[in-house]
């Protein structure tokens, strides 16, 4: 039987959908929009915390949206702030109480999404010597800390939160990394569950973790920032960033394996088997507490009202900035 132009239309889009089926990258594409050129700078090198961003560009959900992606390797959320302050960048990740001293500064930028809705800063002890609460600071151990870091700020949020004198602590300046604990340099150290914690116990020390979320100091961690400009120029397209990023985020609490192979093919020297790691204690700071992935982004007015209470007692910021200087509503819907 001779097959008909009417045969042949029926055939083309069963193999169409059968193809789409087969490859959800097939099934994102083929339905993308025009292309706009994107770029978003990482707060730090890449890794298991930035996975979404590779997955979400190895599928498509970016390229679906419209967005056409480049992920730039970070060195910190100052520089990332100052990057987006000069339009050298569309997008970034920025530490909220950066985002909060840029604020004061007059940088024109602010938060559309929170990326980490608490701060992973945690106190690391050893297992086998652990500080398990905030008061056991004042009993002499050694406290390790970078001077001027994010972790700093974190031990200084801490302490004040909770009514203990600096000048009770033992405080050891140390630069980044375990060694000086692992070598008993210092009895515990400021850093983040998904970096140091996972660092020393790969080396073969248990660790206990004190986070200091959960005792009182209430800030956002990172969050996905823009400059004014960028925000007036294209607000759909960051609205597209942030549902194509929440996608992302799902896919690679889902497959963790997946999400940092595709970090690994962009990204030479990444070891999968450690970024699984550092993604699964990522991934619950992706959400609000007690809620599912799908708020993934949320941010609220009390939410910063609390974490820019938090830079003012740290001493980050004289002046506290308006709610309206650092927070852009309505894009993480």
């Amino acid at each position: 039987m001779p097959i008909t132009h009417s045969r042949r239309a029926v055939l083309a889009l069963a193999c169409a959908a059968a193809l789409g089926a087969a490859s959800p990258v097939f099934a994102q594409t083929a339905v993308a929009k025009q292309q706009t050129k994107v770029s978003f700078r990482l707060d730090w090198k890449p890794g298991g915390q930035h996975a979404p961003f590779y997955l979400g560009k190895e599928r498509g959900f970016y390229a679906v949206e419209g967005i056409d992606l480049t992920i730039i390797s970070g060195s910190g959320s100052s520089d990332s702030i100052k990057q987006l302050g000069a339009g050298a960048v569309d997008l970034a990740l920025v530490d909220a109480l950066v985002l909060v001293q840029g604020a004061e500064q007059k940088v024109p930028v602010k938060a559309v999404a929170a990326y980490y809705q608490r701060t992973p800063i945690v106190l690391i002890s050893p297992k086998t010597k652990p500080l398990t609460d905030p008061q056991q600071l004042t009993h002499g151990a050694k406290i390790g800390s970078k001077r001027a870091s994010a972790t700093s700020q974190g031990l200084t949020a801490l302490l004040a939160v909770n009514k203990i004198d600096p000048k009770s602590v033992n405080l050891v300046d140390i630069g980044f990394g375990v060694q000086p604990l692992l070598v008993g340099q210092v009895d515990a150290l400021m850093g983040f569950t998904m970096n140091e914690a996972i660092e020393a116990e790969s080396v073969g020390m248990p660790v206990n973790e004190l986070l200091i979320a959960n005792y009182g100091v209430n800030a956002y961690g990172l969050t996905i920032a823009t400059s004014d400009k960028f925000l007036k120029d294209h607000p759909e397209l960051v609205r597209a960033f942030i549902r194509a990023t929440r996608k992302a985020v799902e896919a690679s609490v889902a497959d963790s394996n997946t999400a940092n192979q595709a970090v690994a093919k962009s990204v030479s020297e990444v070891d999968v088997a450690r970024e699984n790691k550092v993604l699964a204690k990522t991934a619950p700071f992706w959400s609000v507490q007690g809620k599912p992935l799908t708020s993934f982004g949320s941010q609220t007015a009390a939410g910063w009202q609390q974490t820019i209470e938090t830079a003012k007692r740290v001493g980050l910021v004289e002046e506290a900035p308006k709610l309206a200087d650092v927070l852009a509503e309505g894009f993480a819907q």
